[in-house]
């Protein structure tokens, strides 16, 4: 049995880089961004053009339609109409549960605790968040931005992901009922944080 960590995140709290050093903690693979290249690929389209839908929902009577269907057995004409971020997130779906039963992973968003809801794999789910302050510091100096700026970055960023997650699970974003483990990294910082994760990650799957 493989070893799943999902990772939601807040924006600013470093979610993407504290799931590298865990993974690289751990020996397991690591998908992001790399997710939008396989859906690409995949779909036999431009990586920009799905990495500018990636994460964002759209607001389709067709995905609302086939909601709580195995999405696999959509007929090909049904997926050609689809909207680009729901043949996107669908796609990504499909490849994040192969992954899982390939090997044991870290997926960074992409509702990947919810897609996995069912896996025969050891499935951790975990939430990443920071205070605003620290949130703002990290995206200034990152981007080069200032704290206004980043301010309105994260709230952009963050609302985009919070609708995102909330039409296509039907779950609410953040909350603690829906991880197993939510870390602060404002206050460890993130190498803190991921040896927090590692010593958890190790109990957990524990035999």
């Amino acid at each position: 049995m493989n070893t799943v960590i999902t990772i939601g995140r807040q924006y600013g709290s470093g979610g993407r880089e504290l799931g590298q050093i865990l993974a690289k903690k751990l020996g397991f693979e690591f998908y992001d961004e790399e997710l939008v290249t396989m859906a690409a690929e995949k779909n036999k389209m431009h990586k920009d053009i799905l990495k500018a839908v990636d994460e964002k929902a759209t607001k389709s009577l067709l995905y609302t339609l086939v909601t709580g269907s195995d999405l696999r057995f959509l007929n090909s004409s049904l997926q050609y109409e689809m909207p680009i971020n729901d043949k996107l997130f669908i796609t990504q779906s499909e490849i994040i549960k192969n992954l899982a039963e390939k090997s044991s992973c870290v997926i960074v968003g992409r509702c990947a605790d919810y897609v996995l809801r069912d896996s025969a794999q050891k499935c951790l789910h975990l939430f990443i968040y920071a205070d605003l302050e620290h949130r703002i510091k990290r995206i200034c100096q990152k981007y080069d931005l200032t704290p206004e700026k980043a301010k309105e970055k994260i709230n952009k960023i963050q609302k985009s992901r919070k609708t995102y997650y909330n039409y296509y699970s039907n779950r609410e974003w953040g909350n603690v009922a829906n991880y197993d483990l939510c870390v602060n990294t404002g206050t460890l910082g993130l190498e803190k944080a991921a040896d927090v994760i590692h010593e958890f990650v190790k109990k957990a799957t524990e035999e």
